[in-house]
């Protein structure tokens, strides 16, 4: 038997968690500051009226072409919010401390990588092989 609607609408979906924002003015509009692991970590929370940009091509940017084939999870050529989400989510989840995502170093130590989560675990597995294949 189905549940009455009043059961349906009665029941509240949880609130997320609560995050304060840094914003800055540019281009005639205010724009979302991503400057600590906790912005990353709390970027499936922010509006996406927020967001400068809902969606992006794959290809002509001045960034690697391989790496954003990578984020767009549905091959369309396009990166949209949900790609950024999920890649963010799981790039989270691969590290012991975010952090080290906003450091810009081009290099990460094997010790970065969590080893306790199934995405860290692959990783560094991955990454293990990797540098026994190059010695």
């Amino acid at each position: 038997m189905l549940p009455a609607m009043s059961e349906l609408t009665d029941e509240k979906a949880p609130e997320p968690p609560r995050h304060r924002w840094s914003f800055f003015r540019a281009g005639g509009f205010d724009q979302v500051k991503l400057e600590t692991a906790e912005d990353l970590e709390h970027l499936e929370h922010l509006d996406q009226k927020l967001w400068v940009a809902l969606g992006c091509p794959t290809s002509g940017l001045e960034f690697d072409s391989a790496t954003l084939g990578l984020i767009d999870a549905d091959k369309d050529g396009r990166i949209r919010a949900p790609d950024i989400i999920a890649v963010t989510r799981w790039a989270c989840a691969c590290l012991k401390d975010p952090a080290v995502l906003k450091d810009g170093k081009a290099t990460l130590s094997l010790d970065a990588i969590d080893g306790e989560t199934p995405e860290g675990k692959e990783v560094l597995a991955s990454a293990r092989e990797i540098l026994r294949h190059l010695g």
